[in-house]
């Protein structure tokens, strides 16, 4: 589907994630928004926090008032799955990590939504194929996942029957709405941000389970060495903590693990080489002017 031909986006979900990708479809993507819960309460809330959320792009110089009025104002909500489902080109879904719930939603939905609507989900831990098959466009359904607060990062994440086209439709519909797309190789539950950032939790988790020491000696720990300004409990705090459960549980899954072997695999190759990293000129990166440092390396526009 050409970008052009976009004009409406459907959220499912109006809690923390859903407000959020309304509003930056809606500000920066300049397109209609629908918001869906079947919570009337979290209907409430919601215009509220796009508000707030949209006060910080303010004050962070990325648009005006009266670009965040406009937007806002092409913002609807409603508890009627027909109507938010009506007219829709893309779908997206944030709504809690329960598979059944999911498949469920993603089902009532592919009933609702006309034939040319690309879904996506926004979760954190499960699959695409773990949901897919509760719909029939299988080619047009990928993981489109968002990050907390407002960084610029989207994961794309097909499943075994994501088409190349709905890619890069995905591709550009996040650049649409002034996000940084990452199109990951295959599918792993966490995505690349999360991944990384599940195992300095359950390294911090570890140390406090294990009597170790306290959690906030063990962020300020972190802070101190990292510079950083939050530790991992304080992150933890920040991103809330039943979405920390719930994504822990949803982790836990009978798949290969990566072993060690496999890891250090990843360093030898290079270090048979003489690549040894920024003291040989050559390592992950060349140096002395290593990609991470040039302008383009956090757009991917490089590549």
């Amino acid at each position: 589907m050409p970008m052009d031909d976009v004009r409406k986006v459907c959220v499912l979900g109006a809690g923390t994630m859903g407000s959020r990708i309304s509003l930056v479809s809606a500000v920066r993507g300049g397109y209609d928004v629908c918001v869906y819960d079947v919570s009337e309460e979290a209907l409430r809330l919601a215009p509220e926090r796009q508000k707030q959320m949209g006060a910080r792009l303010i004050d962070a110089g990325a648009l005006g008032q009266a670009e965040l009025d406009a937007g806002l104002a092409r913002i609807t909500f409603t508890s009627d799955p027909a109507k938010a489902a009506e007219n829709a080109d893309i779908l997206s879904e944030s709504i809690p990590e329960v598979v059944e719930v999911k498949r469920q939603t993603h089902a009532q939905f592919d009933r609702l939504c006309p034939s040319r609507t690309v879904f996506t989900t926004n979760t954190s831990s499960l699959l695409v194929s773990d949901i897919e098959d509760a719909v029939s466009r299988r080619d047009r359904f990928a993981a489109l996942h968002f990050h907390g607060g407002l960084g610029s990062l989207v994961d794309i994440m097909r499943g075994p029957r994501t088409s190349d086209e709905t890619v890069e439709f995905l591709k550009r519909f996040a650049r649409s709405i002034g996000e940084v797309p990452m199109v990951m190789k295959k599918e792993k539950g966490g995505y690349l941000y999360n991944t990384i950032l599940g195992g300095l939790i359950r390294s911090a988790l570890t140390l406090a389970a294990g009597g170790y020491a306290e959690p906030q000696d063990i962020d300020r720990a972190y802070m101190l060495v990292t510079r950083q300004p939050v530790g991992p409990f304080g992150m933890m705090d920040g991103i809330g903590l039943n979405i920390v459960l719930e994504a822990g549980q949803g982790l836990t899954r009978d798949e290969p693990e990566v072993t060690q072997e496999q890891m250090l695999a990843c360093v030898r190759s290079l270090v048979e080489r003489g690549e040894l990293g920024a003291k040989t000129g050559k390592g992950f990166y060349t140096y002395p002017n290593p990609a991470y440092q040039q302008p383009d390396f956090l757009t991917g526009e490089g590549r």
